[in-house]
């Protein structure tokens, strides 16, 4: 994660860079005039920095090119596609404004830099005015704050709010910084799998505390949101039927043992497979008993024949806790391939928490995901390299999981006796609002 620290001359940003640096190892990174400052400078300095603070960044080109009569280095647009990095990167963005000037005049005084004392004011005007527009275009951004220097307290309550952003950790960061380790630090598996080389790390655990997207977004994830959006419903089915799930993915079929039931069915695993609902069971008991160590959901159960079948669930449980008001989802895997399983696993484990966390009124809080073997084979290398050093930049598209979720039952009848195309499908779930374009980050 990377700190952008903004505002006018004097305003405390050094100061606040100086506090990061000490408290969180941080690099710095400072922008003057002389450096290049064009949409280039600015996205390759969020691309390939992290645990850096940029001291001054793109809002410089809206202030001082108006101020000293210059031609800016980017546009408004560019300037908002330079926004837009900053949201999927989940860094956190400091703008420092002053609505009395005489505070800065007084602290320029101090430092003997009364050379810029004539234009302090029209660089607090001037921010004020960048400060409205990234207010409105960073509309809900959680890591976006601005600091009015001259208010009571602020560089406090700045400070208190950056310390509980600071390293929060969302799922497009998690996977990336997943496939980097196994990329880098991945051991080859001696395997008789028929599928090649499988490169995989150990006993390998990470948390995502920043639960707001449920799914991989990235661009080089290649994440494709019509084959989730069925998986979820096929879960949410209750069922356990190749012919639903294999419409939209026909490998589903060659991993059934029988040709027509699939034993990964995690929804029919969940909700009836032995004879009740787990999920129900695991609201009811932590209403009951909200600080309950039992609420645990198990997939993986003894299975006599583990050794001939095709299809052995790669999730062992999932445990559900009640802390500090918020609820809390511990994934258990026995195994997880990072490419196709990580991928669709988190889209579901994730809205499935937030379902539970729904129905017992309470936040949702971190999602901890341990896999005994996390793995990629082969055929994926490539894939894993450009997830691993590609950039944060997302998908243009946005699946909104809760709403798939309150349509489940016409779209679920849809699939099973309309169905044409996954094309159609994903039409539909259009027309429904389930899928649309991002036109922008609000």
């Amino acid at each position: 994660m990377n700190v952008i620290l903004s505002g006018p001359d004097s305003c405390g940003k050094t100061t606040l860079a100086d506090r990061l640096v000490e408290k969180y190892m941080m690099d710095v990174i400072h922008s003057t005039a002389t450096t290049r400052n064009t949409l280039e400078y600015h996205l390759d300095l969020l691309d390939y920095h992290d645990n850096t603070v940029f001291d001054r960044h793109c809002v410089g080109e809206m202030v001082f090119p108006k101020l000293y009569g210059r031609e800016p280095k980017i546009t408004v647009s560019e300037f908002y596609k330079i926004l837009d990095r900053v949201v999927e990167n989940n860094d956190i963005y400091v703008l420092f404004v002053c609505s009395n000037p005489d505070i800065l005049k007084e602290r320029l005084i101090e430092r003997g830099e009364t050379d810029y004392l004539r234009e302090i004011e029209d660089q607090c005007k001037l921010y004020n005015d960048v400060a409205s527009m990234m207010m409105t275009y960073l509309i809900g951004y959680k890591n976006f704050y601005i600091c009015d220097i001259s208010l009571p307290n602020a560089y406090d309550r700045l400070y208190n709010w950056v310390d509980n952003h600071m390293n929060k950790k969302t799922v497009n960061v998690a996977y990336r910084q997943v496939c980097k380790d196994l990329y880098e630090k991945g051991h080859i598996m001696e395997t008789r799998n028929i599928r090649g080389g499988t490169k995989e790390l150990c006993n390998y655990m990470f948390t995502i505390d920043d639960l707001d997207s449920e799914y991989v977004s990235l661009v080089t994830g290649k994440s494709n949101l019509t084959y989730l959006a069925a998986e979820i419903l096929w879960y949410w089915s209750s069922r356990n039927d190749t012919e639903f799930i294999g419409k939209f993915g026909p490998m589903w079929k060659k991993l059934s043992d029988d040709g027509i039931h699939a034993n990964s069915a995690y929804g029919y695993i969940l909700k009836e497979k032995f004879g009740f609902n787990q999920i129900e069971k695991i609201v009811e008991l932590l209403t009951v008993d909200p600080y309950s160590r039992r609420a645990v959901m198990n997939i993986n159960v003894p299975n006599e024949n583990v050794i001939e079948t095709k299809d052995e669930p790669c999730t062992v449980c999932l445990d559900y806790q009640i802390r500090n008001g918020k609820l809390h989802c511990t994934c258990v895997m026995r195994s997880n391939d990072v490419n196709f399983g990580l991928r669709n696993d988190l889209g579901f484990f994730i809205s499935l928490q937030k379902y539970i966390a729904e129905r017992l009124h309470v936040p949702v809080g971190t999602y901890t995901h341990f896999a005994m073997s996390i793995h990629f084979y082969d055929r994926d290398t490539k894939f894993v390299k450009d997830v691993a050093y590609g950039t944060m930049e997302s998908i243009n598209e946005i699946l909104d999981i809760k709403t798939l979720i309150d349509c489940k039952d016409v779209l679920i009848d849809w699939i099973d006796n309309h169905f044409t195309t996954k094309e159609e499908f994903k039409n539909l779930l259009k027309a429904y609002h389930i899928i649309y374009e991002k036109s922008s980050i609000n």
